[in-house]
């Protein structure tokens, strides 16, 4: 694997593997390939998306939570959590990963909608929401990263443009899991079978059902409210209804950065370690409740802005706070 970087303000990153998505449609005497390569050229001209970039590898797609690993003198611990919901910043990479693996085995194409995040299981779907100008998009995830310190999702090109980032580069995120559609694609996925990619062994739509039609290169999984299966609802009508290219809008939210030192069941801990940075920035203990439990967080902030939250978080690190995070409130 190589050094990943990422563009503007972004610093060297991590290992990254990258996808294209190849889909199957039938109509009339069109060949899949034909039907597949027009619809996305139209998708492409529609969106101002440069070309798909023809890979010089062979995707073999596979659901993976994956080892523990370490980066960058970090370790990540990959599991499998239907709860997650987490706010942060947001990152994207693109062109330079184009027709490369991804960390579960596709091709990454960056004018299609994906994503990598360093612990989700691969396929996991979750709502990304812009909280900066109330964009959300459904968005699979199927690599890893980003590395980039105080980043908790790396969106392709194609995903930051629809949340309204592409040129800025960052965004404050809220990222969560949404619980049926993960583990609809989980079930799918272990079974070797990948819908979205052209893969799935399926039944088929009735023939008499009125049906929009499938990109089935883009995989876009951009609706940004979870879809229940009905009842009778094939899982084909249900991955269809999911990349429908629908932006949910609301109202953008007010927010401040914190760097977040830790979470702790005592509020005297959680003031010890506060006392030992607080050269750093202002902070303040603030209390919380998880999984039904309390806690208290030793957090410096607010801060300005994301450029001022990065020099306060690698502040930290070099105390050795390995797992201190910038958090969205």
């Amino acid at each position: 694997m190589s050094n990943k970087w990422f563009l503007g303000l972004f610093l060297p990153a991590s290992y990254r593997f990258s996808l294209i998505l190849v889909g199957s449609l039938f109509l009339g005497a069109c060949s899949t390939a034909e039907l597949a390569i027009d619809l996305t050229q139209k998708y492409q001209r529609e969106n101002k998306e440069t070309p798909v970039v023809v890979p010089s590898v062979v995707a073999a797609p596979h659901y993976k939570v994956g080892n523990p690993y370490k980066i960058g003198g970090v370790w990540y611990y990959p599991e499998r959590d239907l709860t997650y919901d987490e706010t942060g910043i947001a990152s994207w990479y693109g062109d330079e990963f184009a027709g490369k693996l991804t960390a579960n085995g596709e091709i990454f194409d960056p004018s299609l909608i994906s994503a990598a995040h360093k612990t989700l299981p691969m396929p996991s779907i979750v709502r990304v929401t812009n909280l900066d100008i109330g964009k959300s998009i459904v968005v699979r995830i199927n690599d890893r990263g980003p590395y980039v310190s105080g980043r908790i999702i790396d969106m392709s090109r194609a995903g930051a443009r629809l949340l309204g980032f592409k040129e800025q580069g960052i965004a404050r995120v809220r990222v969560q899991v949404l619980t049926e559609l993960s583990l609809q694609h989980e079930k799918f996925a272990k079974a070797g079978e990948f819908p979205l990619l052209g893969a799935e062994k399926l039944e088929s739509p009735p023939t008499n059902a009125v049906k929009k039609p499938v990109v089935s290169l883009t995989a876009r999984t951009t609706r940004a409210t979870a879809v229940k299966p009905q009842a009778g609802e094939s899982a084909v009508d249900l991955l269809a209804s999911v990349r429908s290219g629908e932006v949910l809008v609301t109202n953008p939210q007010t927010t401040d950065l914190w760097v977040q030192i830790g979470a702790f069941h005592s509020e005297i801990n959680a003031l010890n370690v506060l006392n030992t940075v607080q050269d750093i920035a202002v902070g303040e203990v603030s209390q919380a409740q998880t999984g039904g439990q309390n806690f208290f967080r030793s957090r410096l902030g607010p801060l300005s802005d994301v450029a001022e939250a990065d020099r306060v978080l690698n502040a930290i690190y070099q105390r050795g706070f390995n797992g201190a995070k910038i958090v969205v409130e």
